[in-house]
C-alpha cells in the first residue's frame, strides 16, 4: 500500500480574501461599513485615516482598522 498524500483542499474564499487583502494605498476608494471612504493616510496601530460622508450629510475624518476595510466592487451603484 502506497503512502497516503493529503488531499489538496481548498481554501475558502473568506480566507483567501484575507490572505490576499493588503494595506489599501493613499486616495483609495473602499467600502467601510455601509459607506463609502477615501483613504487619507495611515495612522497607528494598523489603522488608516478615512474620509467618509455619513448619514447626516455630514463628511467626517477616522481612523479605522485597515482590515476592515473592504475594495469596492466593479459596480459602485
Amino acid at each position: 500500500m502506497a503512502p497516503s498524500q493529503p488531499l489538496p483542499i481548498a481554501m475558502p474564499d473568506s480566507l483567501r480574501r484575507a490572505r490576499s487583502k493588503r494595506k489599501p494605498l493613499r486616495g483609495a476608494l473602499m467600502r467601510y461599513q455601509d459607506r463609502i471612504a477615501e483613504v487619507l493616510g495611515e495612522a497607528r496601530g494598523q489603522r488608516v485615516m478615512i474620509r467618509s460622508i455619513h448619514a447626516d450629510g455630514v463628511e467626517r475624518r477616522t481612523a479605522v482598522k485597515w482590515r476592515n476595510l473592504v475594495p469596492l466592487e466593479e459596480q459602485l451603484f
